[in-house]
């Protein structure tokens, strides 16, 4: 859909700023004339107050317009009223010439066309001439208008293969860099999703207080943790942790102590967990650590070394202090046997009742 509409919008956008160009060409040159009777008129003016003779006014003003060119190409011709060329300022061996009866390659008397078009107030000839240092005729539009004092007639022209090449890359400029800031609108707009959609799913898979993982997130590694257990040596574990009388510590130090309590055992999880291990909440003030271990003393280890930390952290409430300790429980899973992996879970999550059951502050596998 995208593309589509990027296409779509190309296509307009060429058509509308393209017709727009040509017509502010035309009117430009439209306005070029209008300049040139303006010079015409000075000189006309300095007739008029016998500062100058009419041939010399006249001379002075076609040398004046002789000279002045435009553009790549642009310039200005004069003929009078019975056709001669008296300015052509790239075809100089024209000037002089009775060009009445000359026809382009189309057919078309353009200079008796030049005549009527002048003379009604001025207006476009299409037909057809010869480029510079050339004598191929291309496709061109002139507008011409009329100097009655003098019976001129005065023109500039546009070729249209021109005209249009510059049109094209007119566009093409302002088009692409449309396109840019339209590339880049559309690529900063899907980064700004997709970091908001990578913050949405984060957000459901991690706990606000601790930012571990969830118990959501656990069901959905599963299958990832099974098929890299495949294909391994080592030894799947999960490792159930939970705080041994949690509920006191918020009901004499306040669920704020006790936050500060759970986010520190989730630090500590962090820190001692391996770079694939997998640290979650899984609910109050329980915990599960999902890792893969050489043997069952490397699991029972790193668990331990999660309890004894924990045991040496000390919080402060109300100008005393106070610890906490942590039971854990092991359970390895074996990828040939025919028990699931939450079975596995439940047989960690046993092992952690036996921990509690045998005095608390222990590891049991």
């Amino acid at each position: 859909m995208i593309i589509i509409g990027i296409v779509a919008f190309v296509l307009f956008f060429y058509h509308s700023f393209s017709t727009s160009l040509e017509e502010e060409k035309k009117a430009q040159s439209k306005n070029f004339i209008e300049s040139a009777l303006g010079i015409i008129q000075h000189f006309h003016q300095l007739e008029l107050s016998e500062k100058l003779t009419t041939v010399a006014a006249q001379q002075m003003a076609m040398r004046t317009l002789e000279s002045a060119t435009y553009g790549d190409d642009g310039y200005f011709w004069i003929n009078d009223s019975k056709g001669k060329i008296l300015i052509q300022p790239y075809m100089p061996n024209l000037v002089g010439l009775n060009m009445t009866n000359w026809a382009d390659s189309t057919g078309k008397y353009i200079f008796q066309e030049f005549d009527r078009e002048a003379r009604k107030g001025g207006g476009w000839v299409s037909y057809t001439w010869p480029k510079l240092n050339t004598s191929e005729e291309f496709p061109k539009i002139s507008y011409v208008a009329h100097y009655p004092a003098w019976d001129w007639l005065i023109g500039t022209g546009l070729y249209l293969d021109d005209m249009k090449s510059n049109i094209f890359w007119a566009v093409f400029r302002t088009s692409g860099v449309l396109l840019l800031g339209f590339l880049i609108f559309i690529i900063t707009i899907v980064v700004i999703i997709n970091y908001f959609v990578h913050q949405l799913s984060e957000l459901s898979v991690r706990d606000s207080l601790t930012n571990l993982y969830t118990k959501r997130f656990l069901k959905e590694i599963i299958p990832t943790l099974l098929n890299h257990n495949k294909m391994t040596n080592h030894h799947l574990a999960a490792i159930f942790i939970d705080l041994d009388h949690f509920k006191s510590v918020n009901d004499k130090h306040g669920h704020d102590n006790g936050d500060k309590v759970l986010k520190h055992v989730a630090r500590i999880m962090n820190d001692n967990a391996k770079q694939n291990d997998y640290c979650m909440r899984y609910g109050g003030e329980e915990f599960v650590l999902i890792g893969f271990f050489d043997c069952e003393m490397s699991a029972v280890d790193m668990a331990e070394m999660i309890r004894h930390q924990v045991s040496e952290l000390r919080f402060t409430s109300d100008e005393s202090t106070f610890s906490v300790t942590l039971s854990a429980g092991i359970a390895l899973h074996h990828c040939h046997s025919n028990h699931s992996f939450e079975h596995t879970l439940k047989r960690a999550d046993m092992k952690l009742y036996e921990a509690k059951t045998a005095g608390r502050n222990r590891v049991s596998i």
